[in-house]
């Protein structure tokens, strides 16, 4: 990274971006003063952190917000969500998007040795399917078959375990998830490998810079940067992956957003599409950084993390 894009990484427009810059390219501790003062920065503009009433309401929205303090680089102690964090950690485990999303927001969060959450990840490895991801458990509870896993929650698994992996935690089937993605080149079909696995809209796909992450949607940049951060960054299978994360550099070395969440739905402020993204950005230099730290035998293929 040059000091052009760390600078405007570091511009206070867009608070969130300029603390995880700080924190997790930059690598300050958390009470340097440089830190602290991005911080108040963030819990002054942040809607999530300054207006708490969202944590009256239910599901997908306290998900949601709850990412918003997450993907800011807030924790626990800079917001109170216990609350919050006792009603989503207390609902029957049910293995899907919004369960794992929730996870990774609340490991971010600084509650990835909270008793609760670690019970939620035996529960997570107990409803692993044989092929490395998960498929919501009232659904396999339905079925008289072995099924098929389903991507989405696959990838926000992937997201949980980089993130662990990050903290120095582990999520056990963490070796087997890899292979389901490296199997597929990260998003192309097992059953036809010209095809993507979610063909959409462009600009909504697994292989565009989608930001920020939905239920049903995670962007390239961040499905990497966690692939690279479980130390496989390097292997042959991701080599067009980071090919196509390459080409959507600008002049400046700045990656462009292809897709964004609606106004109305978008729980983090809103980057204009077809514009330089800072949360692409950071996402895709942490990537970068982080394939260039690790080595694709750093995780041996069969073996479990």
């Amino acid at each position: 990274m040059n000091e052009h894009i760390l600078s405007w990484l570091l511009q206070e427009d867009n608070p969130g971006v300029r603390m995880r810059t700080l924190t997790s390219l930059v690598q300050l501790q958390r009470d340097h003063e440089t830190v602290r003062q991005a911080r108040c920065l963030v819990l002054d503009s942040l809607p999530a952190a300054r207006d708490l009433s969202w944590m009256d309401r239910k599901g997908q929205v306290l998900v949601y917000n709850l990412t918003a303090l997450a993907e800011s680089g807030l924790s626990y102690e800079d917001v109170s969500i216990e609350a919050v964090a006792s009603i989503l950690l207390s609902q029957p485990f049910d293995a899907n998007c919004g369960d794992l999303m929730a996870l990774r927001a609340m490991v971010m969060l600084g509650y990835g040795r909270d008793p609760r959450v670690e019970r939620r990840l035996e529960h997570l490895r107990d409803a692993q399917r044989t092929d490395g991801a998960w498929l919501c458990v009232h659904r396999v509870e339905k079925m008289n078959r072995e099924p098929k896993s389903c991507i989405r929650a696959a990838m926000h698994g992937l997201l949980l375990a980089g993130e662990l992996r990050k903290q120095g935690l582990c999520l056990e089937g963490s070796r087997q998830l890899v292979d389901y993605f490296l199997r597929r080149r990260l998003f192309y079909r097992t059953d036809d490998p010209a095809k993507l696995v979610l063909p959409d809209h462009p600009g909504k796909r697994m292989v565009d810079n989608f930001f920020p992450s939905e239920y049903f949607r995670v962007g390239l940049p961040l499905l990497l940067d966690s692939l690279a951060a479980m130390g496989v960054g390097q292997s042959p299978d991701l080599r067009e992956a980071w090919m196509l994360l390459e080409e959507k550099k600008d002049e400046h070395g700045r990656i462009r957003l292809e897709g964004t969440l609606p106004a109305n739905k978008s729980y983090l402020a809103r980057e204009r599409v077809g514009q330089p993204s800072k949360w692409g950005t950071l996402y895709a230099y942490l990537a970068w950084n982080s394939k260039s730290q690790g080595s694709a035998a750093s995780l041996p293929r069969g073996t479990a993390a």
